[in-house]
């Protein structure tokens, strides 16, 4: 079994002052591109149902984001928000390790990148640990 230790990454709110969040090195293959995009920072979220990609980023990924199957995605920035997404299959890599994941491409470029649990964090197991650091824990990965 293979383990990945991401330590929290501390971030100003507007309300609580400073805070820490689980923050994960996620990397995309973009299929108009033929390759690997590294993204930074996405949130580990146990809460969200499905993973999503704020529209500038997935317009890197996708050739035409309205080809995916249309959806309403909400209580992301606010419980009273919902916005207008599409889902593809994307395939997505942890380390060295590549599989496939639905996407919620949000039509909105002010929702974060979050990685949730269909088919994605759901395939490891998963510690959080004191709000210091996010383990995860792979038996094996697979492209399906």
């Amino acid at each position: 079994m293979k383990k990945l230790t991401f330590p929290y990454i501390e971030k100003e709110h507007h309300i609580f002052g400073k805070i820490t969040r689980p923050l994960v090195r996620l990397a995309f293959f973009s299929e108009r591109f033929g390759k690997w995009l590294e993204v930074g920072q996405v949130l580990a979220e146990t809460g969200a149902d499905i993973s999503v990609i704020p529209l500038p980023l997935c317009q890197i990924l996708v050739s035409n984001v309205e080809n995916g199957m249309p959806m309403l995605v909400g209580g992301i920035l606010s419980s009273d928000m919902s916005v207008n997404a599409y889902v593809h299959r994307i395939t997505a890599r942890i380390g060295t390790d590549p599989f496939e994941m639905p996407v919620a491409i949000s039509l909105s470029s002010v929702i974060p990148p979050i990685w949730g649990r269909r088919e994605a964090l759901d395939r490891f197991t998963v510690s959080f640990v004191h709000g210091r650091e996010l383990v995860l824990e792979i038996k094996e990965l697979s492209l399906k």
